[in-house]
């Protein structure tokens, strides 16, 4: 199934803030995964990695669309779900 989340035209202040929320949200999830008792080892040093990339990639996407000098971003977001049993 696809979902499709954002489509549209933005200013650079509400393409940062859109992008900013969903940034956060993936950082949060990780940061809860870390805080379960019942996580493993290796589990939790992924969280911890990719809370790192994360926001490294927030920032880097942050800084390239303010770098372009223009006044407005447009952001496409789709989702992707697929169900498997293991």
């Amino acid at each position: 199934m696809e979902i499709q989340l954002i489509s549209g035209t933005f200013t650079m202040a509400e393409a940062e803030q859109l992008l900013t929320s969903i940034f956060k949200t993936k950082i949060a999830f990780h940061e809860k995964r870390i805080g379960k008792l019942d996580e493993h080892e290796e589990d939790m040093k992924h969280s911890e990695k990719r809370i790192l990339k994360l926001e490294e990639t927030l920032r880097s996407a942050i800084r390239n669309m303010k770098e372009t000098g223009q006044a407005h971003a447009r952001i496409n977001a789709n989702i992707e779900v697929d169900t498997f049993s293991n």
